[in-house]
């Protein structure tokens, strides 16, 4: 009589592997930040109203959108803020304005009018952002540079662009208005 194979079922249980544990590891956190950015969170109810409206241009702009803000949030700086959704927001333009010229270089008509569009709809949203004006601006330069004055440094470039990136750290501001004043006041 030949021998006949056990099945692992019914072998006793100090012969039978423990079943492997399944562990899975994770090198970000949930919640890295506490700020919050009501467009951000606002925008999958745009995508949705989009839908519904079947709003093609707009639908396709969103979903770029929450597509760069996903590809984002795997990186150590997600779009968590309004601040930096507004830097999305014109790398999105500025790369649109790009295609725009490339386009109608090339001729291609329907594609410039899909361009157009697409820029229009990146700069609504680009709108509903809540920016420091330009008065905040300058009020915030010129207390830099005073209380630099005040202490006995010097108010140079460097020293008022620091003090004045700590107190707007976070807030959606015109960066390129901010380097301008800051050249103007040093100078």
């Amino acid at each position: 009589m030949a021998c006949r194979r056990i099945p692992r079922l019914y072998m006793a249980s100090s012969l039978r592997r423990p079943f492997p544990v399944i562990r899975s590891f994770s090198s970000t956190t949930a919640n890295r930040s506490t700020e919050n950015s009501s467009l951000v969170h606002g925008l999958k109810d745009k995508l949705k109203d989009a839908m519904r409206a079947k709003d093609k241009e707009r639908l396709n702009v969103l979903r770029s959108l929450m597509a760069e803000i996903t590809n984002a949030s795997k990186t150590p700086n997600p779009v968590n803020s309004d601040a930096k959704l507004l830097v999305l927001l014109k790398k999105q333009i500025a790369s649109s304005e790009k295609a725009l010229e490339e386009f109608e270089m090339a001729k291609r008509d329907d594609l410039v009018e899909k361009e157009r569009g697409q820029i229009q709809v990146l700069k609504g949203y680009l709108e509903e952002i809540p920016v420091l004006s330009k008065e905040q601006v300058d009020r915030l330069v010129d207390e830099a540079v005073r209380s630099l004055q005040g202490s006995g440094e010097k108010a140079d470039f460097k020293s008022v662009m620091r003090d004045v990136m700590k107190q707007i750290s976070g807030k959606p501001v015109d960066q390129s208005y901010v380097v301008e004043k800051i050249k103007s006041v040093t100078s």
